[in-house]
């Protein structure tokens, strides 16, 4: 029989023994260990009321089928980290998505994934907001805390999950006067939103809803015009042949761009970007009221036909509480202060 196989069938066992052990000795009194793999020295517990509210999301899966994706997940990261497989890794990123994991079933997983990799700051940041997603954010707030102790990251509310480069200025919001590129766009916004109104009455299936299960309720639909691997994709720009020339023809190197909308009752949940070498604009296209965005700890909202600027690798979060959609066009560029030849597209 193989390992992993084995592996499979006795970790629970282990691990519940050891639980009970560890609690009976009363031993995370006295000790202090690392809080990446123990919060406060002590396993994590879930209320019972928390856990019957997060259960009920999982009512249409069956306990085997949500079990089978948890092991597959969890059996790739393994074969990644235990093998360093390339493969095996690119596939949990892409799978992990496609699952729609409930909220019990990422705190699952992810509390034995930070098991494999618990200097892995993607690991801890997930970890975190599973906590948050279950109803501990205290703890969530105590990991984060821990990883800055170790060097993770700068701030336990800054949190990028790919790259952290030290020494760049970290501010959540950054004032649109300090960047002139940003008068330019919204110059153009008529025209952009003439575009975008367009082909979304004649083409609406361009538009498709975000895939990384970060939001609940409503809905929120993307579609993208520049991507930081793939550069302008031929397919979406030709749909928007003037605001395609609008930004190609402006002085300011856009490493990303694309539309975002969200409906009514919809809330993107707590979460961070992926490194602080890039801010984030948005461009309000339309926007009648209702919605907000919080970025570290201040909430803004987006004035139709204006634009904000904001460091996105910051914890952010978004909330449509009026009665209509709203829409932005996102550009994301280099921070100023990173030197030109860091300025690498991943």
């Amino acid at each position: 029989m193989e390992f992993s196989v084995v592996f499979d069938q006795i970790y629970d066992t282990v691990v519940e023994q050891l639980i009970k052990l560890w609690d009976s000795l009363k031993l995370h009194k006295e000790l202090k260990v690392d809080e990446t793999l123990f919060v406060r020295c002590e396993p994590v517990t879930i209320d019972d009321e928390i856990e019957k509210r997060v259960a009920a999301q999982a009512l249409a899966i069956t306990t085997g089928s949500s079990m089978r994706r948890q092991k597959k997940l969890l059996g790739l990261l393994r074969k990644a980290v235990e093998e360093r497989d390339a493969g095996a890794l690119r596939e949990f990123n892409t799978q992990r998505p496609l699952y729609k994991l409930t909220d019990l079933e990422r705190f699952e997983l992810y509390r034995h994934a930070i098991a494999l990799l618990p200097g892995n700051s993607f690991m801890v940041d997930q970890f975190g907001l599973a906590l948050m997603a279950v109803g501990r954010g205290d703890l969530a707030r105590l990991l984060f805390e821990s990883a800055v102790k170790r060097g993770v990251w700068g701030d336990p509310m800054q949190r990028p999950v790919s790259k952290y480069v030290k020494g760049l200025r970290a501010l959540p919001w950054h004032d649109p006067a300090e960047y002139p590129f940003i008068a330019e766009l919204e110059g153009a916004v008529d025209v952009i939103r003439e575009e975008y109104d367009a082909a979304r009455s004649r083409r609406p299936e361009l538009f498709t809803e975000e895939q990384e299960n970060l939001h609940e309720g409503g809905n929120w639909t993307e579609l993208r015009l520049k991507s930081s691997g793939n550069g302008w994709l031929a397919a979406t720009n030709a749909h928007f042949p003037r605001t395609v020339a609008l930004l190609r023809g402006m002085q300011q190197d856009f490493t990303s761009i694309k539309f975002s909308s969200i409906l009514p009752g919809t809330h993107i949940r707590t979460h961070t970007g992926p490194t602080n070498e890039r801010l984030r604009v948005h461009l309000t296209l339309h926007h009648r009221g209702g919605s907000r965005i919080r970025v570290h700890r201040a909430w803004h909202t987006w004035p139709e036909g204006a634009a904000i600027i904001f460091d996105d690798s910051w914890e952010h979060e978004v909330r449509n509480d009026g009665e209509h959609e709203r829409t932005v066009l996102i550009l994301d560029v280099w921070h100023p202060e990173l030197p030109a030849d860091q300025r690498t597209v991943h």
